[in-house]
């Protein structure tokens, strides 16, 4: 099971220790925003090798597979937001750009994102327990 760690200015997923660090909710100016970013990271605890297998190996800042995971994580959450009705227009603008950041380095694979919407399927249903 993911500890999950209220305490940190950055957000970030340590499968080391199979935990996620989010800001304090106080720290968003909407609550949606705070899930998004929770939601973001417990698609990242997901692929834990115990889990869906997706960090087998590590993985690298930088890397092409880095950036495909960051797409997973990110149409994770926004689906995450979508399921429970707490999207809003600033979820929906800053997955969009964040997605968008990331595409530009997977130019060459036009099944990027269908890929990575798969995967954020399987870890979706793994959250919720489905």
């Amino acid at each position: 099971m993911t500890l999950i760690i209220q305490k940190s200015n950055s957000a970030f997923y340590r499968p080391a220790n199979d935990s996620v660090t989010v800001p304090l909710r106080e720290q968003f100016s909407e609550i949606s925003e705070f899930y998004s970013t929770l939601f973001h990271e417990l698609t990242h605890s997901t692929g834990h090798p115990s889990r869906l297998n997706r960090l087998k190996g590590g993985i690298h800042k930088a890397s092409e597979k880095y950036s495909r995971e960051e797409l997973v994580a990110e149409i994770g959450a926004a689906a995450c937001l979508s399921r429970l009705g707490i999207e809003c227009k600033e979820t929906e603008e800053n997955s969009a750009a964040y997605l968008k950041s990331w595409a530009r380095f997977l130019k060459s694979d036009t099944k990027a994102f269908i890929v990575a919407a798969g995967k954020a399927e399987k870890a979706i249903n793994m959250i919720f327990e489905d």
